[in-house]
């Protein structure tokens, strides 16, 4: 697999054979839509913290994406995340820190790791049928007052959605019913009405 590094006035980037990776974010703009193709190649990867802390404010994923590495959006201001149908990887941290308060999913991702959209504003959560697995604090410290676990989830991890100030109601499968003071350490367990179903 061939590799050059490249820049060009926004990114620098790894070209392969068949597809481009972005190394590190080098534009000025706030508001970013990251292009589906640099070099007549489609952009497939963003790499580890490529995009960390540098004052986004809104960013459109590209189409072709199929991995995120660690705390890409690290610490910005985005407050809306579409994840694109081909994207299936993402690594820990990657949306953590920032101010989201819409996230979509258009793909078949099955996992969602570490403190992955820990510290923002969501207050309701839709995930996708093909996500089984949530890694710790990946929803904690957000902003949900009542909250839906989905049946088709099979692991959770605690501390998931820890510090959940506000949460007041959750429905869970009764699975996770004898989790919940560690999927949910944190929020003020006392005032949250559980319904198992």
């Amino acid at each position: 697999m061939e590799q050059l590094d490249l820049v060009n006035e926004d990114y620098s980037f790894k070209e392969f054979d068949d597809s481009i990776g972005i190394v590190d974010y080098i534009g000025k703009s706030t508001d970013i839509v990251i292009p589906d193709y640099i070099n007549d190649k489609p952009v497939r990867y963003i790499f580890k913290e490529a995009f960390c802390e540098k004052g986004i404010k809104s960013v459109t994923l590209p189409s072709f994406l199929e991995h995120l590495g660690e705390d890409v959006f690290y610490k910005n201001e985005i407050k809306e995340v579409i994840i694109p149908a081909k994207l299936t990887e993402i690594g820990g941290g990657a949306f953590g820190r920032n101010k989201i308060e819409k996230l979509v999913f258009k793909s078949d991702i099955k996992f969602l790791p570490m403190f992955c959209f820990v510290g923002n504003a969501l207050t309701s959560l839709e995930l996708p049928e093909s996500l089984t697995s949530l890694s710790n604090d990946c929803f904690a410290e957000n902003d949900f007052v009542e909250l839906t676990i989905p049946e088709h989830l099979t692991d959770i991890t605690g501390d998931c959605f820890g510090n959940n100030k506000k949460l007041n109601k959750v429905i869970l499968p009764e699975k996770f019913e004898s989790n919940k003071h560690s999927i949910f350490r944190g929020c003020d367990l006392e005032n949250i009405t559980f319904e198992v179903i």
